[in-house]
């Protein structure tokens, strides 16, 4: 986005301290959900909406 790494990790601190489990989330928090659902166990599931984003929707 053009920040200076300082700025940059100014603005992660903020959105660290939003979240519930005050941590960013990484790809592999994403990643195990997909591999999770598209397992043939969970054909079961559908039409659900998953938030997979550290708690931000409880703030």
């Amino acid at each position: 986005m053009g920040l200076s790494p300082e700025h940059a990790a100014v603005i992660e601190e903020a959105e660290r301290e939003q979240l519930p489990l005050k941590r960013r989330g990484t790809p592999d928090d994403v990643a195990r959900w997909i591999v999770r659902l598209a397992n043939p166990a969970s054909n079961w599931v559908t039409g659900q909406v998953i938030a997979v984003d550290g708690g931000l929707a409880l703030t």
